[in-house]
């Protein structure tokens, strides 16, 4: 169970029904009627305006282009939105979060970007059965308060903010909404939202998307993030809790930024599988311009993935580009254990040995970080 963020599309769509006029876009192909609109990239991303991924005021001829400037970037998620014309001063802040007491909500007269930068105008309300209290201190109007609660709770909102929210003529309009649901939730909204409707918060770099597509296809656990393309440390890890623990490590030393990616392999895959994975961590490795890097395989002890076999699966892919690991004077440092551990570290020293790519090699016996221990030295060296 865990709080997932909905695209602003759908948000909106729930919030006002058949009132709202905003039109989903996935490709700069798609076309909407002529007029001026708002146009944004729909994934989940702060700080849009900030970034360059809202454009304001445009016509519909404009939207094409300025979605294939995003497309270039990565993004595949849009929204267009016919333009309100409106003063800054007339923007406020609205959210609802679901708190211990029930629902909190905060709200302040002054919106906009700006608004984390003033929390002492934000003023908290503990919504009861009646929200025509909470209505009349605030000046939201009571129908569309009451309303947006009932969407809240029927659609299992866990946090809904509306910045900037502009009233005009008693009429409500939300220039932007975040929600983020209860992601065990969608089986009882009955398909009021679906898992199409959930973002990610950044565009997916394509190792990641491959690496997902990956994972529908395996009972196995294959995760990718790519943190920094450019970083000197890049893993492949075994196991949430110890992979959690060697990246840690690396941060506490200071090599935080230099982190390249964070994942795990785990739950037995196999070798071929494994032999995927690999190649996906290995093509960030080798594009980064970091001048010194190195590859980290490491985890705890494993209770049932066969070392050897996905060591086997690793070799399959280092195999593939040695000559380019050994010419860019990469090294690979290893800590792991679990069943047939001595098999697979032998064949793994055996291997790296071979090619010149061999860093150091510890099993179970040695402390969790001790590859990425070495690695660090040896960047920083």
């Amino acid at each position: 169970m865990s709080r997932v963020k909905l695209t602003e599309y759908r948000a909106k769509s729930l919030i006002l029904g058949g009132e709202y006029t905003g039109v989903s876009l996935s490709s700069s192909s798609d076309t909407v009627p002529e007029g001026a609109w708002v146009v944004k990239v729909d994934q989940g991303i702060k700080k849009r305006m900030k970034q360059g991924l809202v454009k304001v005021n445009i016509s519909s001829k404009e939207i094409g282009p300025a979605i294939a400037e995003w497309e270039k970037k990565g993004f595949s998620n849009f929204i267009a939105e016919p333009l309100l014309p409106h003063e800054a001063s007339e923007e406020q802040y609205l959210s609802l979060e679901r708190v211990r007491e029930g629902i909190r909500l905060l709200h302040a007269k002054e919106g906009g970007i700006e608004i984390e930068e003033h929390p002492e105008k934000v003023r908290s309300f503990i919504l009861t059965e009646s929200v025509a209290g909470t209505a009349k201190e605030t000046g939201v109007p009571e129908e569309f308060l009451t309303s947006l609660v009932d969407t809240f709770e029927k659609n299992h909102f866990a946090f809904l903010e509306i910045n900037p929210l502009v009233i005009k003529d008693g009429k409500v309009h939300l220039l932007d909404a975040a929600v983020l649901v209860d992601s065990a939730a969608e089986f009882f909204v009955k398909g009021a939202w679906t898992e199409t409707d959930i973002v990610e918060g950044k565009a997916k770099h394509q190792a990641e998307e491959n690496v997902a597509a990956l994972q529908k296809t395996t009972p196995a656990s294959l995760k990718l993030s790519v943190l920094n393309e450019e970083g000197s440390l890049f893993f492949l890890l075994s196991g949430g809790g110890g992979s959690i623990v060697i990246a840690d490590e690396a941060a506490l030393l200071g090599q935080g930024d230099a982190i390249g990616n964070y994942g795990e392999y785990s739950g037995g895959p196999t070798r071929e599988e494994t032999y995927l994975y690999t190649k996906e961590v290995l093509s960030l490795l080798l594009a980064s311009k970091a001048p010194k890097k190195a590859l980290v395989i490491a985890g705890g002890v494993a209770n049932f993935t066969d070392v050897a076999k996905t060591f086997a699966g690793i070799r399959d892919a280092l195999a593939e580009v040695s000559g380019e690991m050994k010419k860019a004077r990469i090294k690979v440092f290893i800590r792991r254990g679990g069943p047939n551990e001595a098999k697979g570290l032998a064949d793994m020293k055996i291997f790296l040995d071979q090619e010149g790519l061999l860093g150091a090699i510890h099993g179970s016996s040695a402390v969790i970080t001790s590859a990425v221990d070495d690695a660090v030295t040896f960047i920083q060296a």
